[in-house]
């Protein structure tokens, strides 16, 4: 059955995989605070689609770690 797959199909899937993880990436590119939880929808529900709006949601407007949160225990002041 795999031996039937052409580069079309593959890059179909390929495609595919990379706008299921979209909001995944987007969250830990803006650094929301939980990252856990946009990652845990997208990988469990967002394969349905319904819940991918979801995790795209979240990901879009869940609120990002300050810059104090970042800094290292050994720059505090």
């Amino acid at each position: 059955m795999l031996s039937d797959i052409g580069p079309l199909e593959l890059l179909v899937i390929a495609a595919l995989l990379v706008i299921l993880v979209t909001p995944s990436v987007i969250a830990y590119r803006r650094k929301v605070e939980r990252l856990w939880l946009v990652v845990l929808v997208n990988v469990i529900a967002g394969p349905t689609g319904l819940l991918w709006f979801v995790a795209l949601y979240m990901a879009m407007t869940m609120s990002t770690r300050s810059a104090d949160n970042m800094l290292p225990a050994d720059d505090a002041v």
